[in-house]
């Protein structure tokens, strides 16, 4: 068996071969703007999940505390709690307030989360219950 080449057939093989660089370069600039936006994505979703973790407990202590008899106490603890139980590795330095302003109960829940820098801060209202 006889093998032959025809002439300029090496010569078309580079010049096919030489247009090839562009779909690397495309791929060289596109693929770090891709990871970004996925990484990016999942970390203000793992974000937005902490503002809701504080906005939660906020909502828990608020509850807890308007219920008669009024405590301050038992809505700090029902906001705590509802951190230590959920906001584990997610929410890190919080802090719980809980004050009286006239006939609501304010509580604010405070931390930060791990992947984007910055505090949160959430708040809840609720009226007080009253005897009628």
């Amino acid at each position: 068996m006889r093998i032959t080449a025809r002439a300029g057939q090496g010569c078309r093989r580079w010049r096919d071969e030489r247009g090839s660089g562009g779909i690397s370069l495309t791929w060289l600039v596109l693929t770090p703007v891709i990871l970004g936006l996925i990484f990016g994505g999942i970390a203000v979703g793992f974000r937005m999940f902490g503002e809701n973790l504080a906005l939660n407990a906020a909502n828990a202590g608020a509850r807890a505390a308007a219920v008669l008899p009024v405590s301050l106490e038992r809505g700090h603890a029902a906001a705590q709690a509802f951190l230590d139980k959920n906001a584990a590795g997610t929410l890190s330095g919080t802090s719980v307030t809980v004050s009286i302003s006239g006939g609501d109960v304010l509580v604010v829940v405070t931390g930060s989360t791990p992947v984007l820098p910055g505090t949160i801060t959430r708040q809840a209202t609720l009226v007080l219950e009253q005897l009628p």
